[in-house]
């Protein structure tokens, strides 16, 4: 259900324009189903992080054929930290705007300063961000409070951060939940179309009885996927065979290689490499038994999920993403231990279990994924805070 308020004027500026934000800045983008007229300040350069931008042929208004209000600014960054966006002062100095929605990272210098002249100005100025995680030290945790206080309203991406946030002493009334989202619509369509392609894929690759695992994301530390080759290790000690498909790149892998070498699993794990086409990518997981993430999750949960995918990662939400928040445990996947292999060992072998039991199916996967992780309830929302700031007024 739309959120209409008329009348307004939104300025969004988001870390960057990733391509998979698209589908929700385009819902936000419909004027004449929404009522207020939104425009993104956002950079189109690729950055460091091996995060996905954009096309910048978006970047025309054209919202029929798939446009959005987008201009673009230039993120100032040292040792791939953005400190800040050039052009979001002046943004902020223009009388344009009514509302003011900033990316909030605390250690953007330009959102200070955009902030405390936007509320000068006379405008409600909001900030989009992940909250408080809970694991600050006293003098950050005093620091970002600092900062989240300038805002007239906070959109959050999960309720965990939400709940640190207002004990913190953050008003409970101008926080708002918007979770993430993918584009739902397509990757529907690419679900209903792809159950022969997984079947086929899965059937040419492994054999009937295998369990097969399969990690979708950067091959980075804090993904901490040397804990899921030594948890393969112990499985594949067990009567039931495990093999692992690892779908990425990153800085890891050569270590990871070499792990697996050195356990003697070069029979049982895939480099498949980096892949960023849900056509492709799609069937890969749906022939998935479970996906395994022993580090932060992240958009891993939701591309695994959204395809019926089970995913099991670490219990300690204070050093997750906030996507975790998608996997509920022994509907969707599992939570370890954090830091035990033999507990995540272990969560793997009882969700194997409620799979074979029917208990975890591919539906009971996508149910919070298409309940709570799209981009129309992201639109819904975003309204939802617009009308609040309107009420203010």
């Amino acid at each position: 259900m739309t959120i209409k308020v008329s009348k307004l004027s939104v300025g969004l500026v988001p870390d960057r324009f990733a391509q998979y934000r698209h589908a929700a800045f385009k819902a936000m983008s419909d004027e004449q189903a929404n009522g207020y007229k939104l425009a993104i300040y956002a950079d189109s350069v690729e950055d460091k992080k091996g995060v996905v931008l954009l096309d910048s042929k978006f970047c025309n208004g054209d919202y029929d054929n798939g446009g959005v209000c987008w201009y673009r600014l230039k993120n100032i960054s040292i040792k791939n930290i953005c400190f800040w966006q050039r052009g979001l002062v002046s943004v902020a100095m223009k009388s344009e705007h009514d509302v003011m929605v900033y990316w909030g990272d605390a250690y953007r210098i330009s959102t200070w300063f955009a902030s405390i002249i936007s509320k000068l100005r006379g405008k409600k100025v909001v900030y989009w961000t992940h909250g408080v995680y809970g694991n600050e030290s006293f003098f950050k945790m005093a620091f970002r409070m600092t900062f989240y206080r300038m805002a007239h309203a906070i959109l959050l991406y999960g309720r965990f951060g939400r709940n640190n946030l207002v004990r913190q002493g953050y008003p409970e009334a101008q926080a708002f939940v918007i979770n993430n989202s993918l584009d739902c619509e397509q990757q529907n369509r690419i679900y209903s179309q792809s159950s022969d392609e997984a079947a086929a894929y899965r059937k040419m690759n492994y054999d009937a009885n295998d369990n097969v695992l399969v990690f979708v994301g950067r091959l980075e530390p804090p993904k901490k996927l040397h804990m899921l080759m030594e948890a393969l290790s112990q499985l594949n000690d067990s009567e039931q065979v495990f093999k692992l498909l690892v779908i990425g790149d990153g800085t890891e892998k050569t270590k990871l290689e070499l792990l697996v070498s050195n356990l003697g699993l070069a029979e049982r794990v895939c480099f498949y490499g980096a892949c960023y086409d849900n056509e492709i990518l799609a069937p890969m997981l749906m022939m998935a038994d479970i996906c395994v993430s022993p580090g932060e999750v992240g958009l891993t949960a939701m591309h695994s999920l959204i395809y019926g995918t089970p995913v099991v990662t670490h219990n300690k939400f204070s050093e997750q993403m906030p996507e975790f928040e998608a996997i509920e445990d022994a509907v969707s996947g599992g939570f370890y231990d954090y830091g035990s292999i033999a507990s995540l060992v272990s969560k793997i072998g009882r969700t194997v279990k409620l799979i074979n039991e029917g208990v975890i199916c591919p539906d009971s996967c996508r149910a919070s994924i298409l309940a709570r992780y799209t981009p129309s309830f992201q639109e819904v929302e975003f309204g939802k805070m617009l009308k609040y700031l309107n009420e203010e007024r």
